[in-house]
């Protein structure tokens, strides 16, 4: 007889956190745009709206920069907990993004200063303000991070 390895029998799955303290368990073993319309559908939003994941500490997965056919579980590890975030799109083309879970602040400080500071780059490193205020923005083209005074 064959005996299946621990790993061949554990299932895959994360856990995505958002709303009032809501909590839902979804497989990643399947391709990127997929999983995010499910987490749509099953957190309730309209499909028009674009949504992305950041881990625990605020860092930005970009499911939806994932090339087309790309299998989430490629990029986000197995039993891991993840924000659920809304990605917006500025009218110079940037991005910024905004936690969909209440309480993150009180609950996650980490997450909130990262996903909500402009003092933070897409990297999560510091940046120098010298009590000036920043615009943080993200180009969908070119990837890159533009800052504005």
């Amino acid at each position: 007889m064959f005996e299946k390895s621990a790993s061949a029998t554990q299932t895959m799955f994360i856990k995505v956190l958002y709303g009032d303290n809501e909590e839902a368990l979804f497989n990643p073993n399947c391709r990127t745009l997929l999983l995010l319309e499910h987490i749509k559908e099953h957190v309730g939003y309209q499909s028009d709206i674009d949504i992305d994941l950041s881990d625990e500490n605020g860092f930005i997965v970009h499911l939806l920069r994932s090339p087309p056919l790309q299998y989430a579980s490629d990029l986000l590890e197995s039993r891991r907990t993840f924000i659920l975030v809304k990605v917006s799109k500025n009218e110079d083309g940037s991005e910024s993004v905004e936690p969909m879970l209440k309480n993150l602040r009180a609950n996650r400080p980490n997450a909130f200063e990262r996903l909500t500071s402009s003092n933070y780059d897409t990297r999560g490193q510091i940046i120098d303000s010298s009590d000036k205020k920043y615009s943080r923005q993200r180009s969908r083209k070119s990837g890159k991070t533009k800052i504005i005074l």
